[in-house]
């Protein structure tokens, strides 16, 4: 059973010379580290995470990792770059499925739509806001048979 943890970046600049260039706000830094930190307290300590390339993505995956510390390791992953597909997704998972848990780290509405994928869910049923986390459990890298253990937003931290 796959633990798999999705975190979208934190708030970022409206705009810089490329979309994959555009940097976290104060906000956006502050909420990260709200959300490393409580994954640190609540124990979430997943074995890999995995980031976007884009800046904003990448900056908010290395403010949690670390307050995660060094038992999780971090790694760009392209496919996790804005546009990404569901069904691509689950099959880059499928390549860790020796691993027992996933950060990733990306954007929306790809990661809504991964997670409505992933549950047999509708994407119209799930919101994932700007330094929001879900959980998910998967028995295997495949859409309609996950679970979604809960879906935060960093004002309920």
């Amino acid at each position: 059973m796959l633990t798999l943890y999705i975190l979208r970046h934190a708030e970022a600049e409206p705009e810089a010379n490329s979309d994959a260039e555009r940097e976290l706000t104060p906000k956006g830094r502050d909420q990260a580290k709200k959300m490393g930190r409580f994954c640190r307290e609540q124990e979430i300590f997943p074995e890999l995470l995995l980031t976007s390339p884009l800046m904003r993505a990448e900056q908010t995956a290395k403010l949690v990792w670390k307050e995660l510390g060094e038992n999780t390791k971090l790694e760009v992953a392209s496919f996790l770059s804005a546009g990404m597909q569901p069904e691509a997704a689950l099959t880059h998972i499928g390549k860790f499925s020796s691993r027992d848990s996933l950060m990733l780290v990306g954007h929306e509405p790809d990661l809504s739509q991964f997670i409505a994928a992933v549950i047999g869910g509708g994407l119209d049923h799930i919101r994932l806001r700007k330094a929001g986390l879900a959980k998910l459990t998967l028995p295997e890298a495949k859409p309609g048979v996950g679970t979604l253990e809960f879906l935060l937003t960093p004002k309920l931290l």
